[in-house]
């Protein structure tokens, strides 16, 4: 599986760009994702926008490197997630466990948080 890797600011996003993703290839991911920890990066965006299906073993990989990150203190968050795949989420329940944005763009700025102004 070819990822494509760049950074926005203290967001690393990988963009996956295989169509379809199976079998002990999806090991490359995490692999890729304990990284960016090692690198200091704990905010992960992964554009999905050229998948348009995956196997069993890559929502595993999803899920370990969700909670891989997670367990570092950060998150993972997915963009331009495809219908066939929102529904694999969905049957097996995992939608609500990822964050899923319609644009990379959305994915990245999703992370910045804007501070509460008072009302003096």
């Amino acid at each position: 599986m070819e990822i494509k890797e760049e950074t926005r600011g203290d967001v690393a996003v990988l963009t996956l760009m295989s169509e379809t993703i199976s079998g002990p290839e999806v090991t490359d991911f995490h692999d890729k994702v304990k990284g960016l920890i090692r690198d200091g990066f704990k905010k992960v965006v992964v554009d999905m926008g050229n998948v348009r299906w995956f196997g069993s073993a890559m929502l595993g990989v999803l899920v370990a490197s969700l909670t891989t990150l997670r367990n570092a203190g950060g998150d993972l968050r997915l963009a331009n997630v495809a219908k066939r795949i929102d529904s694999i989420f969905a049957v097996t329940q995992l939608a609500s466990l990822f964050s899923t944005y319609e644009s990379l763009d959305r994915a990245v700025s999703s992370y910045v948080i804007k501070p509460i102004e008072s009302k003096s």
